[in-house]
């Protein structure tokens, strides 16, 4: 007896010592609205609740230019562990110019000028690349990371302005906002094509999806509702440090629907892998919103997408590998799921984080 007690002990320490530093995924949502905001409509209470019921690792309540103190918010006493609130802001300012101030450590206030005749003669030889570099700045000071919201929203941002702002590390490159014109329009190109031109030359940036949530009581396509965009992040432990700091270095993918299982890459191949029974969970939701297209082949399209946003290499099925070419300046994967409708398909993805070369 005593000799099976001391191996179950060696066992159970070999084990929890194989255990220790080894990544895990989380899952999380960056920018998401209260009642505080003015134009949403739940109390921030019930809005973490949301996401703590629907199986949210992390999340961040981020209010315009206001901060809400994690420590505020009440949550069942009686919950499971591995869920945690970030604390962040949405920097909002003139020109449509929205960032969110994650893991920072006190509120941050807007960056309008002083003068007032400033803003209306637009003085500055550009007012928006002038607000993204405060932003970025001010949120630094305040010990957090900056997300560029949104740039399809309204008159938005250029990529490139984008490109002149220094310290910016992330953009929205999908936001579940029905307004937010992810896939362009007359005025924007596409939110993957701002992406890759700011990768192309020579920015190192990582492209977030969020949910940018304002009603939790009234439900439609057209409504902000929550569980539409979200971000898989591998880390270490559940903190907001860690978190933080793996979002930085661009260990995490987005997605609107599809769900990975592995991601792999480094200087000599890129491999993902689709969870493909995770991601069949994630489109029962009746919340999510696919781009439509005509009909097409049902099933999972997997890319490869290099300088200028130039496709290299292009599959069907579960998985792909690429053997990486020389000569790139980054790499990235975009995976897409499509599904039949009556007339048209809908499709859904997951983008992967660059590599740098």
């Amino acid at each position: 007896m005593k000799k099976i007690i001391i191996l179950l002990f060696i066992f159970n320490y070999i084990f929890a010592y194989s255990q220790e530093g080894k990544l895990k995924w989380f899952k999380g949502n960056t920018h998401t609205h209260t009642v505080l905001s003015g134009h949403a409509d739940t109390h921030p209470d019930t809005v973490a609740f949301w996401y703590l019921d629907r199986d949210y690792n992390f999340l961040i309540l981020s209010e315009h230019n206001q901060f809400i103190d994690p420590k505020s918010i009440n949550l069942p006493k009686k919950r499971r562990s591995d869920f945690i609130l970030i604390p962040g802001e949405e920097v909002s300012d003139y020109k449509h110019i929205h960032t969110t101030g994650m893991n920072i450590s006190r509120e941050v206030f807007p960056q309008y000028p002083n003068e007032l005749s400033t803003i209306k003669n637009n003085r500055f030889e550009n007012f928006k690349i002038y607000l993204m570099q405060k932003h970025t700045d001010s949120i630094r000071s305040a010990n957090g990371v900056a997300i560029l919201n949104h740039p399809n929203w309204n008159s938005g941002a250029s990529a490139v302005d984008i490109a002149k702002v220094e310290r910016l590390h992330m953009i929205e490159l999908y936001n579940g906002h029905p307004d937010v014109n992810n896939w362009g329009n007359d005025e924007h190109a596409s939110m993957e094509m701002k992406w890759d031109s700011l990768l192309t030359a020579g920015r190192k940036i990582y492209g977030v999806s969020s949910d940018d949530a304002h009603f939790f009581q009234k439900w439609a396509i057209d409504e902000s509702n929550p569980g539409r965009g979200w971000v898989m992040v591998q880390s270490k432990e559940l903190t907001s440090n860690s978190i933080t700091d793996a979002m930085t270095q661009g260990e995490f993918y987005s997605s609107n629907g599809v769900m990975l299982k592995e991601i792999i890459k480094n200087n000599k191949v890129y491999k993902v892998k689709i969870d493909v029974q995770k991601t069949l969970k994630e489109l029962e939701s009746p919340l999510l919103v696919g781009y439509k297209t005509e009909k097409e082949d049902e099933g999972y399209t997997i890319e490869f997408i290099a300088d200028g946003g130039k496709i290299i290499q292009k599959s069907k099925g579960n998985s792909a590998k690429i053997n990486i070419p020389s000569g790139l300046k980054y790499l990235r994967a975009k995976i897409t799921y499509s599904r039949s409708l009556a007339s048209s398909n809908e499709r859904f993805f997951a983008w992967t984080q660059p590599v740098f070369f």
